[in-house]
Parts: C-alpha cells; sequence; structure tokens
C-alpha cells in the first residue's frame, strides 16, 4: 500500500489505539473509530452537517473552527 493510497485507516491492533479516532487522510468529514476490542476493523464513521473532523482534537468540530494540519498516521496500519 503506497503512502499515496493510504487513506489513513489504522488496524486497531495496539493498545493506544483502542477507544480512539483518526482523521480520514482524504475526507474531512468522515473519521476511523477502534472499538474497544483488539483486531476489529476500524469503523468508518461521518460527523455531522456543517462539522469536519479535527484531528487535534480528535473529534467533529464546526467548519469554521477547523484547521487543516498535515497527515499523521496511526500507530499501526491493517495489513493488505
Amino acid at each position: 500500500m503506497s503512502g499515496r493510497d493510504y487513506n489513513g485507516e489504522p488496524s486497531c491492533r495496539s493498545p493506544e489505539e483502542l477507544q480512539q479516532s483518526y482523521r480520514h487522510f482524504w475526507d474531512p468529514t468522515a473519521y476511523w473509530h477502534c472499538g474497544g476490542d483488539r483486531d476489529q476493523p476500524a469503523q468508518l464513521r461521518r460527523c455531522p452537517a456543517n462539522e469536519l473532523f479535527y484531528d487535534r482534537e480528535r473529534r467533529c468540530v464546526k467548519w469554521k473552527d477547523w484547521q487543516w494540519t498535515e497527515p499523521q498516521e496511526p500507530p499501526t496500519k491493517p495489513r493488505k
């Protein structure tokens, strides 16, 4: 999986990823969420209308409060 094709999905394998949300690299209205169980695939979720996922706060914020940041890869990536 080349970096250019990668969308930010975590593998949810490491303890630090559990119960955390991660930015979707291509769609600021979407984000990845790891549940509480290791090795469960990340769930793609969407922000409410007029909100974008802000990775600095790891939550959806109103679009006027959102700022672009450089994408940061999660601790682990899915094995492809």
